[in-house]
């Protein structure tokens, strides 16, 4: 049998106290400095953080280009 695994961008860490370091990257990419807000929607299995001067439009057409991005990050793996 085949698994499939989605390779990640990277990993936020949380400490004991529920605590999360922001990578550079994230803060880059979503137009935020360290100590900023950072807006995020979330359903039971996925969380999305998001460019806080996005419009309605503007993520969702950037939430279709990560849809595609998964696809291409998936890694078929065979269990041993």
């Amino acid at each position: 049998m085949v698994r499939e695994k989605i390779k990640p961008v990277g990993w936020i860490k949380t400490t004991k106290d529920s605590k999360a370091h922001i990578s550079e990257l994230i803060h880059r990419e979503i137009e935020t400095k360290p100590g900023d807000m950072i807006p995020f929607v979330m359903n039971a299995s996925t969380v999305l953080l998001y460019n806080p001067s996005l419009s309605l439009e503007s993520l969702l057409a950037s939430i279709k280009v990560l849809r595609e991005d998964v696809k291409l990050r998936i890694k078929k793996e065979t269990p041993k």
